[in-house]
């Protein structure tokens, strides 16, 4: 059984934002998935190092959505986003340092801890620019227009 649904209630109304979501909401549902067999360690292994990768991707697109707009609140979201990908290189490195210990790492706390920061970040701190953005040809074209490439070769 999943762990997180999509509802529309979490629309941010920015299609390719929406579909990120969505996206970190069938991550994290696989890595429930995955942890609940112990016999899908480099799944688990896999699943983690996913939820890291696409958090990394779908912050960097929200961030420059929310420069495109010049959203108020984007040194306080961006620290959001930091500490999150922070705790997750965590679990990673622990991770690696004791695949045995898989289930210690991958726990119902991790799990309720993920299910919890999403519906929070989502339903409040990602509600609080859909106005700014909605309002903003820019931030929807910037959007549009992200590329995963450009988190690795900006600057």
């Amino acid at each position: 059984m999943a762990l997180m649904h999509w509802s529309e209630k979490m629309s941010v109304g920015v299609p390719e934002l929406d579909a990120d979501h969505k996206e970190l909401i069938r991550v994290i549902n696989q890595l429930s998935t995955d942890a609940d067999d112990d016999s899908r360690r480099g799944a688990v292994r896999q699943s983690l190092f996913a939820l890291l990768r696409y958090a990394e991707f779908h912050f960097a697109r929200e961030e420059k959505v929310m420069a495109a707009c010049s959203f108020p609140g984007i040194e306080e979201h961006k620290e959001e986003h930091r500490d999150f990908v922070a705790r997750i290189r965590d679990l990673n490195q622990r991770f690696d340092e004791d695949p045995e210990g898989s289930a210690a790492i991958v726990n119902e706390d991790l799990l309720r801890f993920l299910q919890d920061w999403l519906n929070h970040h989502i339903l409040i701190e990602d509600k609080a620019y859909c106005a700014a953005v909605k309002a903003s040809p820019e931030a929807r074209k910037a959007a549009k227009s992200f590329k995963a490439i450009e988190i690795w070769w900006s600057g």
